[in-house]
């Protein structure tokens, strides 16, 4: 059994990336302090709320 969150995750999404991609993604998670879960978790609201805010 895992440890009790306050926002559990229940859905898994995955996708296939190239080496070129992967290693972008690693950099910017580690410039950024990071992991990558997190990093595309960031992204994600990050979309969300330019969209929301463009014409």
């Amino acid at each position: 059994m895992g440890r009790a969150v306050s926002q559990p995750k229940k859905y898994i999404v995955s996708c296939r990336i190239n080496g070129h991609e992967m290693e972008a993604l690693s950099k910017i998670a580690q410039k950024a302090g990071t992991n990558i879960s997190d990093l595309l978790r960031q992204s994600i609201f990050r979309l969300e709320r330019e969209l929301r805010t463009s014409p």
